[in-house]
């Protein structure tokens, strides 16, 4: 279960320019850049972080599946889960289809504890640290920030306040219509462990579709792709609780 929670992301050609910076983004598959759409704005890039944090803190709770890649060219992903949260008292509920289906962890900001269940055939329920290490993912992402209110305001907010952010213009991915920024978190605390990010945006929606991340010597570290993700879902009680 380890390594399930990351909700950052980048990938290595065509190429752009930041701040001095070279980023090289590999074809990804059923993936199109519009060259007729090609740019590099930081107000665009602005925008669209100010059109996602406002619709995150107007979130009540929602319910996404994500895919988290470690090799580019893999077509199953590493882990695979369902994430349910809820707002402001942020409760956060992860189930996991893969590496080990039927394990559950519930985070509560209300006792900064995790309740994890390794096993769906056994009663044992264990309660840990977000920081513990059997839950820390491989680049150091805990479930007390795995959410996208933590993202926004701990990593995408920060770097595009800094001018480390830009659009890139827009593209079809996997039928959809997407914007697409280029993220430097050089000022904040990822700056040590992350050198780069891309982002796909839903123009509709303007939530992440995907999200891939660099390390600072230019290798591919890590995807995430969202799925189904709906908004402001009803929990039935109990839910966030084990």
């Amino acid at each position: 279960m380890t390594g399930s929670l990351i909700v950052l992301v980048c990938f290595p050609t065509l190429s752009w320019s930041l701040t001095g910076d070279r980023i090289l983004i590999s074809s990804l598959r059923q993936f199109s850049f519009l060259p007729s759409s090609e740019s590099y704005s930081f107000p665009k890039a602005l925008a669209i972080e100010q059109r996602f944090s406002k619709s995150v803190r107007s979130l009540r709770s929602y319910r996404c599946i994500l895919k988290n890649f470690y090799d580019s060219h893999e077509k199953m992903p590493d882990e695979w889960l369902e994430m349910d949260v809820v707002y402001p008292q942020k409760k956060v509920r992860v189930n996991l289809y893969r590496p080990r289906k039927g394990a559950k962890l519930i985070y509560r900001s209300d006792t900064h504890f995790v309740r994890v269940k390794p096993f769906d055939f056994l009663g044992l329920v264990l309660t840990l640290s977000p920081k513990n290490s059997l839950l820390v993912s491989r680049y150091g992402h805990t479930i007390d920030h795995a959410d996208f209110s933590s993202f926004d305001h701990r990593i995408l907010r920060p770097a595009c306040l800094a001018r480390s952010c830009a659009y890139l213009g827009k593209g079809i991915w996997k039928g959809t219509s997407v914007d697409v920024l280029n993220v430097a978190p050089d000022v904040v605390e990822a700056h040590r462990i992350f050198g780069r990010m891309v982002l796909f945006f839903d123009r509709k929606s303007g939530w992440p579709l995907l999200m891939e991340t660099l390390s600072p010597d230019g290798r591919f570290m890590e995807k995430v792709e969202y799925e189904n993700c709906r908004k402001n879902v009803g929990f039935p009680p109990g839910f966030f609780r084990m």
